[in-house]
Parts: C-alpha cells; structure tokens; sequence
C-alpha cells in the first residue's frame, strides 16, 4: 500500500540526520533548501508508489476474471450470453462457443453471483427500453439455465434467479456549491444514481455507505446526509432499513417513487 507523502518525507529526513554529522552541508535549519528537496522528492516516490498499487489491483483483478471457476469469471461467462444462440463445442480447443457474435441476443443487463457451499447462486436481470432493470422472460431464464449448465464446472450445483427488483427507498439532503446551478446539480445527482444502480457489484450487497459516496463524488456537492434508506425484496412484507450493507434478494434494484432528494446550498470552505 502507497505510503503518505508525510510519511515518506519523514524517512529521508530521518535518514539524513543521522548523516548530518559526516554531510555539514545539510543545515539544521527548518527552512532549508535540503527539507524541501525531501519534500519534491517523497512526493515522486508516492506517485510511482499509487502507480505500482493501481497495477497489482488490475493485475489481480484480470487474474480474477480470466481464471475459469472463480465468481468474476462466472459473471463474465453470464454477461456473455446469446438469447436465441446455440452453443456450440469445438473439438480442437475444447471450447463452447457462438457460431455467430450477436451482441443484440446478448441480454443480461445485471449479475450477481453469490458463493455457497458447492453451490452457486446466479441472479440475473435485463433493462427494458427506458433503461429500467427487469427480469427475464420465463423462455429467457429457461434458455439462460440451459446455458449455464452447459458452461459451469462438473460437480457445482447452480440456481438461476430472475425475479422482480428490490424496490429502494432513501431520504437524501444533499449540500452543493451555490457557484453550481442547482438544476445541474440534481440531474449529475440523478446520474449518479443511476449508475450506482446499474452498476451493482457482482455479490447482491447494497452498501449505505457505496451509495452515500456516489453522491458525493458529484461535481458540485460539497457533502451529503442519508436520512434514511429502505428496502422491500419481493418475499417482505413492508419496507425495512438498510443497514450497513444488505444482501439484495432479486441481486438488483430499483428506486421507489416516493425518494426524496433534497438539495440545499451551502458554502464551500
């Protein structure tokens, strides 16, 4: 993990005092020239320290996807159906595959795999014309089960799940830059949201605090406040409260009509 730049400094700093006696040309002064050299470079250091950070993670994270049997794989193997298509098998590779790349059949909008014991819960969902996330026909999830059979591992057991969307309640206020219109605000607010729904990560978790820094990663907002957050899975009878994380029953969702979203000007220090 990268270290601080603070952090670093201190380190060179430390090491050049307890050479200070044989280098008389490194000032005890706290304004030398030498302490801001330490400085220009422990900020270099810490750069090429995010740089080497940020590689291991794709690195691992390209390991993870391409690794057959691994949950990342199996999201990547579901996102890869063709409604319609016949799988086909190549004897020479001994590899299934579409005779035809068709990335209209492709359908699966949303996937969340979940891990069990020999068991693999694979929940699936698609998006209708106005973007809205919806489950797959009773032909759709037949054709998708019969493709999962096919590609999974031998002795792994596989359930496939496509039901209504949890339905998401939330009370948000939201304090912005008044430099920023308002009516930007919202709609790069909106967005956002938007994009955290759709963009669910793979294990069927709602995270409070995931769906807090969506918002505040906005252009504009200066912080926010998540009064309240609720949700109702298909087999509840009443909306419940979110708590630090929430595994989604359909492993989607979608946001009630009745959120609300406040927004009020505040200025940035």
């Amino acid at each position: 993990m990268a270290r601080t730049i603070k952090e670093i400094q201190t380190a060179i700093r430390d090491d050049l005092t307890t050479q200070r006696e044989g280098r008389p040309e490194l000032s005890p002064s706290a304004t030398a020239e030498w302490r801001l050299w330490t400085w220009v470079v422990a900020g270099a250091i810490h750069t090429l320290e995010i740089i080497h950070d940020e590689f291991r993670s794709e690195i691992d994270a390209a390991a993870d996807k391409i690794t057959p049997g691994t949950v990342r794989w199996y999201v990547e193997q579901c996102k890869r159906f063709q409604n319609g298509h016949e799988l086909l098998f190549d004897p020479d590779t001994a590899q299934l595959y579409y005779a035809v790349d068709d990335p209209a059949a492709r359908i699966i909008g949303v996937v969340a795999v979940t891990e069990g014991k020999e068991r693999l819960s694979i929940k699936v969902a698609k998006t209708d014309e106005q973007n809205r996330i919806v489950p797959l026909t009773a032909d759709e999830l037949h054709n998708f089960t019969g493709y999962v059979d096919s590609i999974k591992f031998a002795g792994i057991e596989t359930v496939t799940v496509s039901t209504n969307a949890d339905q998401v309640r939330y009370d948000a206020e939201v304090f912005y830059d008044p430099a920023v219109p308002v009516t930007t605000v919202r709609e790069r607010v909106a967005a956002a949201l938007d994009a955290f729904r759709s963009g669910q990560d793979f294990d069927s978790m709602l995270y409070r605090q995931k769906f807090v820094s969506a918002i505040m990663a906005v252009d504009g907002v200066v912080t926010a406040e998540l009064k309240s957050m609720e949700r109702k899975g298909t087999s509840m009878e009443d909306f419940e409260p979110v708590g630090v994380a929430d595994e989604l029953e359909a492993g989607y969702f979608d946001y009630t009509a009745d959120c609300t979203l406040t927004l009020t000007s505040i200025k940035a220090s």
